[in-house]
């Protein structure tokens, strides 16, 4: 019988679990706990072994068992059937699992499954539509390197792109050091390497999470006045003024913005946009866990 349900939002840069009781009254906590990333695309095997790792953690450290949990599961990559299918073969010691986009858990959280237009801007970009008669369309989300645009991932890498080209041009004179323009190399330098034996040392082992932890080293030299941070924002902000077009132009529905670099970028856009942001009622974690209520017949259609 299932007394509690685990949702489970995995990303390219984390995964987070929530651990919520089936019943409200009971003296049981809802506990949400924090795991390396799990992009099924990005980390392969080892999203499989961190999500499956996540859930026995969580059923020992609270004595539950398989049975005892309805789970659903919202990751990247799992639009990809093969992918999807994979790590559904790995949790089939659990009863209860249901696996699906991290998009569509998002989008579930977002308005409480009513319709909106959500756009999740973190290590990645999507954009998910849920309309008046319940059917959701996908925009974006097509992974890092190929798709991906204005994401954290993105940044990282055209930073880091920005970075190789200073170095080798040597832009970056002696006559220039104070620039403002050379804040971004300055910056970069420390973390990525300014040499091209420390480059490829790297390069060698980046991943998406890895060029997205430069995101924010990159707006905040962009708040400092690095034009060259600026440029890369504002290539960002275009790519993801079209997923806001491809997503909500043939519609009047609001749109809420989730995911880590959300805040900046919506403060970003055009007027005509900005006026039908509205704030989330819920993120990820909060549509999965409807999900598995649903799912557990818990709740109404």
């Amino acid at each position: 019988m299932i007394t509690h349900f685990i949702a489970i939002d995995g990303g390219g840069t984390k995964t987070a679990l929530r651990l919520t009781p089936k019943d409200p009254l009971t003296t049981d906590q809802t506990s949400e706990h924090v795991f390396g990333p799990s992009s099924l695309t990005q980390n392969g095997d080892k999203a499989i072994s961190t999500i499956k790792q996540a859930i026995h953690t969580c059923l020992h450290q609270h004595q539950l068992t398989n049975e005892q949990v309805g789970i659903v599961i919202g990751v990247a990559g799992a639009g990809n059937t093969e992918l999807k299918s994979k790590l559904e073969g790995a949790l089939s010691c659990f009863p209860h699992c249901k696996v699906m986009t991290d998009a569509y858990i998002s989008l579930i959280g977002a308005n409480h499954a009513k319709p909106i237009n959500c756009i999740a801007v973190g290590t990645g970009t999507v954009a998910t539509q849920l309309d008046h008669d319940g059917q959701t369309t996908l925009y974006g989300g097509w992974g890092f390197p190929i798709g991906d645009e204005g994401g954290g991932a993105w940044i990282g890498f055209n930073a880091v792109q920005y970075l190789i080209e200073s170095l080798e041009s040597k832009r970056e004179s002696t006559t220039h050091k104070n620039d403002q323009q050379a804040l971004l190399t300055k910056t970069l330098t420390p973390i990525v390497g300014g040499r091209r034996d420390q480059l490829l040392t790297w390069l060698k082992s980046a991943s998406a999470s890895n060029y997205a932890q430069l995101a924010p080293v990159v707006i905040n030299c962009a708040e400092q006045g690095c034009r060259s941070s600026q440029g890369i924002l504002a290539r960002g902000t275009k790519h993801i003024e079209q997923l806001a077009i491809k997503c909500c132009k043939n519609n009047n529905l609001d749109i809420v913005f989730l995911g880590g670099l959300s805040h900046y970028y919506q403060h970003q856009l055009p007027e005509h946009w900005q006026q039908r942001i509205i704030k989330p009622k819920g993120n990820a974690l909060d549509g999965a866990t409807l999900l598995a209520r649903k799912f557990a017949g818990d709740i109404d259609e």
